[in-house]
């Protein structure tokens, strides 16, 4: 973490990894700096990223959300996007209440079927 000669702490976006990263600025109050001087432990560069990070893949769920809701076709990038992400929007719809009280009540009473591979569930 550098600090800019206006007081700013320039963040430096190119951490542990294979894709390429860009460097931002980021502005916090002096009062804050301080705290953050105070734990040098901390990789704050790295906490500002994941941050981001999240919020980033936050706002595209809720893009590919609203293009299911709105019955809008994914794109290829879309559909590679969700691989790398193993997400799809079907994944944030609730089970079905009589499928969870289904799989309930066959825990309770040891129903399942052990299986040595998949071929065997279609046995």
């Amino acid at each position: 973490m550098d600090e800019n000669a206006d007081g700013s702490i320039a963040l430096n976006m190119c951490a542990h990894s294979n894709m390429c990263m860009s460097n931002i600025t980021l502005y916090v109050p002096e009062n804050v700096k301080k705290e953050m001087d105070s734990h040098d432990e901390v990789r704050w560069s790295e906490v500002a990223r994941k941050a981001i990070m999240e919020k980033v893949i936050q706002l595209r769920k809720l893009e590919l959300l609203r293009k299911y809701v709105e019955k809008e076709p994914f794109t290829d990038e879309d559909y590679a996007w969700m691989d790398e992400n193993d997400w799809h929007p079907v994944d944030e719809k609730e089970m079905k209440l009589s499928f969870v009280k289904e799989v309930q009540e066959i825990s309770r009473h040891g129903k399942f079927r052990k299986v040595k591979n998949i071929k065997e569930l279609f046995e």
